[in-house]
């Protein structure tokens, strides 16, 4: 009667954490105001015991949820025997677990009666931090150019922020307005939180949420290595290429034996001078967050989730970088590239299994960012980065791709409106649709890409800092499947855009006057300037195909020709 009363409660406190974690990210999600925050909802939420095991992993974007626990632990070493009730850290060391340094964390420890019992943990994408650029520093040589680092560092202290060090990063920032009240909105969240776990332990004792966790993770782990279990034993390979300044390979071996999966990345082009380096942290989180919703997509995740998971991954490489390579653009260039060595070593390794239908071909992964600043209209400077991505999701062994679905790790963001965009800033958006023919074709096709088009408004000119990758590759098919579209940026200077809207008219951008210009993928110069009229043309990439297209059911093809998503010539 006593284990079936433990397992009851066991399960209720881990159904409340997972609330919990839940309802805090809903709290940062709705006191921040930034748009990637607040629409797009880009941020992690977790809770750990208090040895720093992960307990509930971020259901966010999932990621967040291994670089939270790297920089867990960086806190807890850092502050060791100095950690007292009240406390909140500051963390956006990519080497101590950020993504990279424009993800900031707050980390909090939770007491009861004295008794430190766990930790909660909040990660955002802020907008700026201080770089050489705006935003990310596509120009960067070092990351002394990349902005202000914080390792850990306490923000709060007996419950009450610290103006000094609060302070200290608004006035680093280009958009202090947005971001003071985005990093206070991180705070809230993690007091949400820290209330809600005292409140959770005083109902079941600290011993039955002890015992909890030390069964959730325990139970986890065993799952999880069922599940790498019913894998077929083996080694499979995968190298993937990323063009930016210039070519990169990168390569996996993933070894998967006796319930254990081993990554081996040896192989992979040493580091770059240029800012698309990760940190272990950013690699490993992407690795985890494919596995996550791979692999293990119908369970728990959490520290004993990745137990049977080991890395090996050689100093001083695109995924390994040390400090000072500059690495302020690894979340959306190299470490969406660890996702697709990891999505195609997975699917390899699901090939012929009960599991075969979570295979997949590559999600578009290229990384296209329109970055616009300047003073608006009401003399307050703006930053103003591009859409997401606007990619065509993987065909999947049984299923089409999901069109127009970001990237292949990114479960629980969203795209900002056009709306909130033209509000806050001084643009106005002629389209965003989605691109016929941009899927990869097959038996069953890759997922479409998106694309839009945008020009000032109401200013002259801005500073653009426009910068893509996946200009050269596309994403690639899978077993027999064909290749998705490559990523596009391109631009009209000066057209007539203007004139046809005092026409009435918002036209396509086929139909404005002027050359179209191809947009180099690295700029050039920090002097790059768009101007009033010159419009601005972004496709994303579209998803691989899985299988061969000859294969594919004439009522599938005949309904993408129907709904204008393949055009009759290609059909």
């Amino acid at each position: 009667m006593n284990a079936m009363t433990d397992a009851v409660k066991g399960e209720i406190i881990q159904n409340r954490l997972m609330q919990i974690a839940q309802e805090a990210g809903l709290v940062l999600q709705r006191c921040a105001v930034s748009p990637g925050v607040v629409e797009a909802k880009d941020l992690g939420f977790n809770i750990a015991d208090a040895d720093g095991r992960t307990i509930v992993y971020s259901t966010w974007m999932p990621r967040h949820g291994t670089t939270l626990n790297y920089m867990l632990k960086a806190c807890m070493e850092r502050f060791a025997d100095d950690i007292r009730p009240g406390d909140m850290y500051l963390v956006n060391d990519p080497h101590a677990g950020a993504l990279h340094s424009l993800d900031l964390a707050l980390m909090a420890p939770v007491f009861v009666d004295g008794q430190l019992v766990a930790w909660v943990g909040n990660a955002t994408h802020h907008i700026d931090v201080g770089a050489m650029s705006p935003g990310r520093a596509p120009l960067a040589t070092d990351w002394f150019q990349e902005g202000i680092i914080f390792k850990p560092i306490r923000l709060v202290e007996d419950s009450r922020i610290r103006e000094d060090i609060f302070g200290l990063f608004v006035d680093n920032v280009r958009m202090p307005r947005y971001q003071s009240l985005d990093l206070k909105a991180q705070i809230s969240a993690n007091f949400a939180a820290l209330s809600k776990i005292e409140d959770l332990v005083g109902k079941f004792g600290l011993d039955a949420f002890r015992r909890s966790c030390g069964t959730t993770i325990a139970i986890s782990e065993e799952s999880a290595r069922e599940r790498i279990g019913a894998l077929a034993d083996g080694v499979y390979t995968s190298v993937e290429h990323l063009d930016y300044d210039r070519h990169y390979t990168l390569k996996a071996v993933l070894t998967v034996k006796d319930g254990s999966m081993h990554f081996d990345l040896t192989g992979t082009d040493p580091e770059s001078t240029t800012f698309i380096n990760c940190a272990v942290p950013c690699t490993i989180a992407n690795f985890h967050n494919i596995l996550a919703c791979q692999l293990f997509p119908d369970q728990t995740v959490n520290d004993g989730t990745f137990a049977p998971i080991t890395f090996e991954i050689p100093s001083g490489t695109l995924l390994s970088c040390n400090a000072p390579a500059p690495c302020s653009g690894a979340s959306t260039i190299t470490g969406w590239k660890a996702q697709q060595l990891a999505l195609d070593c997975i699917s390899q390794a699901l090939a012929g299994t009960d599991f075969e239908f979570r295979a997949q071909a590559q999600w578009g992964w290229g990384f296209t960012d329109v970055q616009w600043t300047g003073v608006d209209p009401n003399g307050r400077n703006f930053i103003m980065r591009g859409d997401q991505t606007l990619h065509g999701g993987g065909a999947r062994a049984g299923a089409d791709g999901i069109d127009v679905a970001n990237i292949a790790g990114s479960t629980n963001t969203s795209i900002t409106s056009i709306e909130s965009y033209e509000q806050r800033y001084p643009v106005l958006y002629l389209s965003r649709k989605v691109v016929p023919d941009s899927a990869g074709d097959g038996r069953f096709r890759g997922g479409l890409a998106g694309e839009w088009t945008r020009v000032l408004y109401g200013i002259d000119e801005a500073d653009d800092m426009t910068f893509y990758i996946g200009r050269d590759y596309g994403a690639r098919g899978t077993a027999g499947g064909e290749d998705g579209t490559p990523s596009r940026i391109t631009m009209k200077r000066g057209t007539n855009v203007f004139d046809l809207f005092g026409k009435g008219r918002v036209p396509d951008f086929d139909d404005l006057d002027g050359d179209e210009e191809l947009l180099p993928q690295m700029p050039a110069s920090l002097d790059r300037k768009v101007r009033a009229g010159d419009v601005v043309h972004v496709r994303g990439m579209g998803g691989g195909g899985y299988g061969p297209p000859a294969e594919r059911a004439r009522e599938a093809a005949d309904a993408d020709v129907r709904e204008g998503f393949v055009t009759p010539a290609t059909h």
